[in-house]
């Protein structure tokens, strides 16, 4: 294209819309900085993306919490699986209740055996709260996996843990 007051190739090309209609001028650079259009500089893309990707990282870097007393990370806890002292559990108790509740089955607390007490007999009886309680969290933990089994289609593993729930459910 060439310029339209000169009659040079044309280097820069503006489109104004006036009164509802596109007016497009083919300028060169001379008559462009005579009309008062100044050429813009543009920054290369890396320098825009490497910009970005700073500024993106300081933001995480930003928002996770660290402990006070022995300066773990979320990031570190998620590289190890283990936290460096007692104040991690309350420092990070938001992010971790998720992990709990995935190594739980959706359980937001604990499921499995409870250790016990001193001076107690370490053989439950069957009737005894306790024993009604875990079989209880185990009914709850086999409908999550029922209901999730048959949200999935998988019929047979269906089949099996509903005669599981029922033979718990007998006992309970």
């Amino acid at each position: 294209m060439m310029c339209n007051r000169c009659n040079k190739p044309a280097t820069v090309h503006i489109k104004e819309i006036s009164n509802g209609s596109i007016v497009a001028l083919d300028l060169c650079e001379q008559c462009a900085v005579a009309a008062g259009y100044s050429p813009q500089e543009h920054l290369p893309l890396n320098e825009i993306l490497n910009e970005f990707v700073a500024a993106s990282s300081q933001l995480v870097l930003g928002n996770s919490p660290h402990c006070t007393d022995c300066g773990m990370s979320w990031q570190e806890f998620k590289d190890t699986g283990l936290l460096g002292c007692e104040k991690d559990y309350d420092i990070f108790v938001k992010l971790l209740s998720a992990v709990i509740e995935k190594a739980q089955q959706g359980a937001k607390h604990h499921t499995g055996k409870t250790p016990p007490r001193r001076g107690s007999s370490p053989i439950k009886q069957p009737d005894e709260p306790d024993a009604v309680q875990l079989r209880r969290t185990e009914l709850k933990r086999l409908q999550s996996e029922l209901a999730k089994a048959v949200k999935t289609e998988s019929y047979e593993k269906a089949a099996k843990l509903r005669d599981q729930i029922k033979t718990l459910e007998n006992s309970v």
